[in-house]
């Protein structure tokens, strides 16, 4: 990557299906049913005017088992967004999400991107809104009729050295003798994640910004967080925070508005930030215990050889002498 294009914002828009049932297995049949379905509603919405990217849809083949994640590009984009990269669409079961890299800009240009791209994405969900899987042999494969009751959606904008950028607001703050007070961290829930550092990680850690609001999570990163912590990351909103708000919208008679679809509850964003530090904790701790093993190992291992070297020397010097 080139190194102006080093600092940039990646979003995942984490989207999840409500079937309407406690336990929702789709046969591998209907899960490529139900994929081809959802590419129909976006290539249905991509050609329209005001929608925030164009191009051809292309499904790319996964590395993985045939169970894995379904996934697809947007190739040649175009959009009047600072795209970096061809979107991507990925499914699993009930779990949708697309993947964004856009280039870096102000926050609240972050935002306004944020809203019109979930207005955009609104209208391919609620086309989804109602569609069904066939059943062929639901003796022999266990099929069920399912069907999508709802559509709950959530981002996490993960912005590339972003934490420089709070540093410098609260900076250039105090340089004009204004209350630093007055920054990002103060405009909705903001508190720091740790992260281990990537030799001796028991010794060494970086720490990332992380603002919650009933709209999306945003993390500004001390340069920028490895795989698992991303993974991490993602499934705490998942547990946390989407499956909670389609638990509690099954309880509602009313029905759903596009705000309840899109945002989850200031109660189940309190929650949700306890367990995204207990799970960001759980996985310093693992991680840490992991390298304090291979260290231990790489010492017993260096004494047996240094032992082993020691033992030569002196039967060498043994023989020598006699």
């Amino acid at each position: 990557m080139k190194k102006e294009e080093t600092d940039y914002v990646a979003w995942y828009i984490l989207a999840l299906f409500d079937y309407g049932m406690p336990v929702s297995n789709l046969s591998q049949r209907q899960s490529n049913e139900l994929w081809s379905k959802i590419l129909k509603a976006f290539k249905k919405f991509i050609p329209k005017k005001d929608f925030f990217v164009k191009g051809e849809i292309k499904e790319l083949d996964m590395p993985h088992l045939e169970e894995s994640f379904k996934l697809a590009e947007i190739d040649s984009y175009k959009s009047y967004i600072d795209l970096r990269r061809s979107p991507l669409i990925g499914f699993y079961n009930r779990r949708l999400i697309i993947r964004l890299t856009i280039g870096l800009e102000e926050f609240f240009e972050i935002k306004t991107h944020r809203d019109d791209i979930l207005r955009d994405l609104k209208f391919v969900f609620e086309d989804l809104k109602g569609t069904k899987v066939s059943v062929k042999d639901p003796e022999g494969i266990g099929e069920k009729p399912w069907e999508i009751k709802e559509i709950f959606y959530y981002p996490l904008i993960i912005v590339r050295n972003g934490a420089k950028m709070i540093k410098e607001e609260i900076k250039a703050s105090k340089e004009l003798s204004v209350d630093p007070i007055f920054s990002i961290p103060s405009t909705s829930l903001t508190y720091t994640l740790p992260e281990r550092g990537r030799w001796f990680n028991m010794f060494s850690f970086k720490e990332h910004y992380i603002r919650l609001s009933v709209r999306s999570a945003m993390v500004f990163c001390d340069g920028w967080i490895p795989l698992e912590f991303k993974q991490t990351l993602i499934n705490a909103i998942y547990t946390g925070g989407i499956y909670e708000q389609m638990l509690r919208s099954r309880n509602i008679e009313k029905p759903l508005t596009r705000q309840r679809m899109r945002a989850i509850d200031d109660d189940i964003l309190m929650k949700l930030a306890d367990h995204i530090r207990d799970m960001i904790k759980t996985n310093i701790d693992a991680a840490r215990i992991a390298e304090k093993q291979r260290f231990i190992s790489f010492f017993i291992a260096s004494l047996s050889f240094l032992i082993s070297v020691m033992a030569f020397i002196i039967s060498m010097l043994t023989i020598f002498r006699s």
